[in-house]
């Protein structure tokens, strides 16, 4: 859980789409880029990172937390 904790904590981008997925629930591409103010190329991308880390999975063209990043996210808000 740790490693994966400071995965997140790496990268402003990668907590910031954690803690939108969590606060406003599942979203596109699209829209993850405006929120965040990046190119939706370089949103795509973290989002396959998270992905492959299991902390977001994808259904259709939409973005959403799983068990694992709720639960990352949540830890992150505590520290």
């Amino acid at each position: 859980m740790d490693e994966l904790i400071g995965f997140v904590t790496g990268s402003n981008n990668r907590q910031k789409v954690l803690s939108i997925l969590g606060s406003k629930g599942p979203a596109d591409a699209d829209r993850i880029a405006k929120i965040t103010h990046i190119f939706k190329p370089s949103a795509e991308k973290l989002l396959n990172e998270l992905i492959e880390k299991e902390l977001i999975e994808k259904k259709g063209e939409m973005y959403q937390l799983t068990k694992l990043g709720e639960d990352i996210n949540g830890e992150i808000h505590t520290l």
